[in-house]
């Protein structure tokens, strides 16, 4: 008797401790974004130009990050800087595990790349992911008129920062451009 009622609780035993590997599976398996050690890479691009950028953690896996602005970062690596008439369509793609939350700001930047304005000058752009991609059209910027020197065919340098969220893991992906509008339309 005290043999079957030891099988029946080892047979007991084994199937919880397969319930509980299964279930700690299921779970790894939906918290995907928990266990990421970077941030995922994504494609920026205008037209058939790829686009350089930078990204950096802001919170991740339980850390604050203290670092260089991103633009500036952008401006010490990047050689030339590449130019877009206003009117142009900017494609973001994830190439994997898109965020919960993605936001894009458009910032007028000095060649040092630092903000020119304050921060009520950002302009927020609308995005939303749709099966990891995302678009935006190149407008003018409302501040481009703050200037009290007008200079004919003007380019403006643009910083373009995106902030991407899973969770509780938060970067920064940024792109800086040139853009000025064709006044011979």
């Amino acid at each position: 008797m005290i043999r079957v009622e030891g099988v029946v609780f080892i047979k007991r035993l084994i199937l919880i401790f397969t319930l509980s590997v299964l279930l700690i599976g299921v779970m790894s398996g939906c918290s995907s974004s928990g266990n990421m050690q970077e941030p995922p890479e994504l494609s920026i691009s205008v037209g058939d130009k790829q686009l350089d950028y930078v990204a950096a953690k802001n919170k991740w896996n339980g850390s604050i990050y203290d670092r260089e602005d991103t633009f500036i970062s952008i401006v010490k690596e990047q050689n030339e800087i590449p130019v877009f008439e206003n009117g142009s369509i900017v494609e973001i793609s994830f190439k994997s595990n898109p965020p919960d939350k993605f936001t894009v700001s458009d910032i007028l930047i000095d060649e040092n790349g630092r903000q020119i304005y304050t921060d009520k000058e950002i302009k927020n752009i609308p995005v939303e992911l749709n099966n990891s991609k995302c678009s935006f059209e190149i407008t003018p910027h409302f501040a481009s008129a703050l200037s009290s020197y007008y200079k004919p065919n003007k380019k403006e340098i643009r910083g373009f920062r995106m902030i991407a969220s899973w969770g509780e893991n938060e970067c920064e992906y940024a792109f800086i451009i040139k853009t000025f509008t064709n006044n011979k339309k």
